[in-house]
């Protein structure tokens, strides 16, 4: 079935035309958080709940009215509402749709996941950080990718060390996690209250294209072509684990901070994508599609 079939059968998703506010508003938030991947990312469309379609959504969407209500109330009239993303297959994210977050939506300590965790429960990214959820896509048969557009619950957060295997709020005073308390990249909502602080509204369907960027990435032999770090993304997407992606982002923020040198990056990039995919990437002549390689 085609990706879009999946998406409309059975009423599931209502499209959003390309004209509207809504879709260019929706559009804008998740390129402006693609950071260095904007310019590489192709949106094809966008799809809105359609709550109306069952009474088990409709009652989804009462009880997040309900918490959001509460946790207003317990926190002086502000329950921090906001968007967050997340990035999962397609299938992953129809079933979340019809049937809520379930434990196989946790991002728990996975023993071949080298990204960092931060407590266990499901993890979102802020609208500013789309780029984390693209990294955890997983492209369908016909080269696309999706991500949820959530309203989400934050309230009163505390900050959870990265590897940290916190499973709920460390006192009644606080409601959901983040990464960073100043700075929050990653939301993290306790399993006790996901289906409760998460209300999915909307699915982003985007591919990478190939594009032409006066960033200079680096090369595997001094003699082999110059590819730029998002051609170099876009292509090994098809063949790496979001973990190894989401590792991959990591490790290119550690090097545009000037943390470490451009040697140091490169060998650790190196270690991540595998000498035979890179040179392959590098050699290759890329005519734009979203085949793989």
């Amino acid at each position: 079935m085609h990706s879009f079939e999946k998406l409309t059968c059975n009423g599931l998703m209502n499209i959003v035309e390309e004209e509207s506010e809504e879709y260019e508003f929706i559009k804008k938030g998740f390129l402006k958080g693609m950071g260095f991947m904007q310019h590489a990312t192709n949106i094809i469309s966008v799809r809105k709940n359609n709550v109306s379609s069952n009474l088990t959504r409709q009652a989804r969407l009462q009880s997040f009215h309900i918490f959001s209500k509460a946790v207003s109330i317990k926190n002086g009239g502000d329950a921090k509402v906001r968007g967050a993303w997340y990035g999962g297959s397609l299938d992953q994210l129809i079933d979340i749709l019809s049937f809520g977050f379930t434990r196989c939506n946790i991002h728990d300590h996975d023993d071949d996941d080298d990204d960092e965790s931060h407590g266990i429960g499901v993890s979102l990214f802020s609208a500013n950080f789309s780029i984390d959820s693209a990294m955890c896509t997983v492209a369908d048969e016909n080269g696309l990718r999706h991500v949820l557009l959530c309203r989400v619950i934050v309230g009163k957060f505390e900050s959870v060390a990265a590897d940290s295997k916190q499973s709920q709020p460390s006192c009644n005073e606080y409601d959901t996690g983040v990464d960073d308390i100043l700075a929050p990249r990653k939301h993290i909502i306790w399993t006790a209250f996901m289906n409760s602080y998460i209300h999915p509204d909307y699915i982003l369907s985007f591919y990478y294209e190939n594009i032409k960027d006066p960033e200079i990435f680096g090369t595997l032999k001094p003699r082999s072509e110059y590819v730029s770090f998002p051609n170099l993304v876009a292509k090994v997407s098809t063949h790496l684990k979001p973990s190894q992606m989401c590792l991959l982002l990591k490790t290119y923020r550690v090097y545009q901070a000037k943390k470490v040198t451009r040697e140091i990056w490169i060998k650790k990039m190196r270690k991540i994508v595998g000498d035979k995919l890179l040179h392959s990437v590098i050699t290759h002549k890329s005519n734009g599609d979203v085949q793989p390689l």
